[in-house]
């Protein structure tokens, strides 16, 4: 009865506003590894965290951002503009430009060079190569070492590179169909980009949280004792479609292993992860249980309390982190639902541990040319922080609205996802471990 009347409290404060699916020497050094169930992370040296889940934001030097080359083209289909992509910073010195998987390169990282294979000018860095008619088509095209795209086919107007055309997405613009894929194709065509800059970010960054929210976990993990993290989401958070899911270089760890690896390695404790995250579930499913997919496979899971009654029965978790909304605002669960539906969560992993923190986290945006996907998951994520008000021990971080930020600042959504839909690629995957474990390391 309290839980209903909050969260219809909720939901009059809140405005009444697709499913999300389910070369080998890593760059990283990650181990892709792992149970189903569980993954005992490696204690290493403390004080220790990946490169490439530093704070892009507090650095001078980006590390792999993703982009896409995109040509304009006339109304006939023939390339009227060199090749170019934007950076979300103006760089001082472009590092490297490399694309480290592609069906036709046989499991070789390709390393282009500057001047030779791509330039920065304007604003933008740019293939360097010249305009060429095909004999074939008879259409200009660009002759160029570097991979691109044109805008034609990034609006769906003409084929994918490697990808059939299909009317699963359709898109806002009238009669097209986005590029969709689940698997490698969309990745493929994404070149990673390091380089060092002297801007400031100038926009959304997270919060710190040892200090408040999860004060009890930050002071279990510096005291270096033994912590279990529990992840419990849709397809996001089940690691899709990270490279080591999709098995393809530089096989990057899912967003939940990189975060349980760095608590790990930052405060040189055992950091236990457990991640029962199903694709294509809303909030409703993570109460009622069902069927989604996990990792390509279809599987069927109970809900929340079925878990922590049954194969989960004595389970402690320390830490929390629960990721829903995407499909919820997609499939238009209602805010009173939603709301009611994480406070049985909360409730529930606090009956297994009264005094475990909990992290409820924002979903990334879905791509918004997206007609049957893109709805009002930034108000979801807005739901998020009403609720978590009701509670002692639970914190928001919001990764939607770093996602925001990153597309008002030029990039292309198709260059930092990997399903163009609503799956992150590698660098919107290593945002969403900066974004969290900003909240436990300061």
């Amino acid at each position: 009865m309290i839980k209903k009347f909050l969260a219809a409290v909720i939901a009059a404060v809140c405005a009444v506003t697709f499913t999300a699916c389910a070369d080998k020497g890593n760059e990283w050094n990650t181990s892709t590894e792992q149970s189903d169930s569980q993954i005992v992370l490696p204690v290493k040296e403390k004080g220790i965290m990946d490169d490439s889940v530093k704070n892009f934001w507090q650095t001078d030097t980006m590390i792999d951002e993703t982009v896409i080359f995109v040509a304009e083209t006339d109304d006939y289909g023939n390339v009227i503009s060199t090749p170019k992509a934007k950076l979300l910073y103006e760089p001082l010195e472009i590092i490297s430009v490399k694309q480290y998987f592609h069906q036709d390169n046989a499991g070789e990282t390709v390393t282009y060079r500057d001047g030779k294979d791509y330039v920065y000018e304007g604003g933008y860095i740019k293939a360097a190569g010249r305009s060429v008619k095909n004999p074939i088509t008879e259409k200009t095209v660009f002759e160029t070492r570097v991979p691109y795209g044109t805008d034609r086919q990034m609006s769906g107007e003409d084929a994918f590179p490697n990808i059939s055309r299909n009317e699963s997405i359709p898109s806002t613009d009238a009669g097209l169909y986005l590029p969709f894929t689940e698997s490698f194709q969309i990745v493929q065509m994404q070149l990673s980009v390091t380089y060092r800059h002297a801007a400031e970010w100038g926009a959304t960054t997270p919060a710190y949280f040892g200090e408040s929210a999860l004060e009890r976990s930050v002071a279990k993990l510096k005291n270096e004792e033994k912590t279990e993290l529990f992840v419990f989401g849709d397809s996001i958070s089940t690691g899709a479609n990270s490279s080591s899911v999709l098995n393809i270089s530089p096989y990057l760890k899912t967003w939940p292993e990189l975060v349980a690896d760095n608590l790990a390695s930052y405060y040189g404790a055992e950091v236990t992860l457990a991640n029962r995250s199903v694709g294509g579930w809303t909030s409703e499913n993570a109460v009622r249980g069902g069927s989604g997919w996990m990792h390509g496979v279809q599987i069927t899971q109970p809900g929340i309390s079925g878990l922590f009654k049954g194969e989960l029965a004595g389970y402690s978790p320390d830490i929390v982190i629960i990721g829903f909304g995407m499909n919820d605002a997609t499939l238009g669960v209602s805010p009173d639902d939603f709301c009611n539906n994480i406070m049985t969560m909360i409730n529930t992993v606090r009956s297994a541990n009264a005094d475990c923190d909990i992290i409820l986290l924002g979903t990334m945006l879905a791509n918004p040319k997206a007609l049957n996907q893109s709805k009002n998951q930034a108000q979801f994520n807005g739901y998020l922080k009403n609720v978590a008000a009701l509670y002692d021990g639970v914190a928001v971080v919001d990764v939607g609205a770093m996602h925001a930020d990153i597309l008002a600042k030029g990039k292309n959504f198709t260059e930092i996802s990997a399903n163009n839909v609503n799956h992150p690629n590698d660098f919107m995957a290593r945002v969403y471990a900066m974004n969290i474990l900003s909240a436990f390391i300061k």
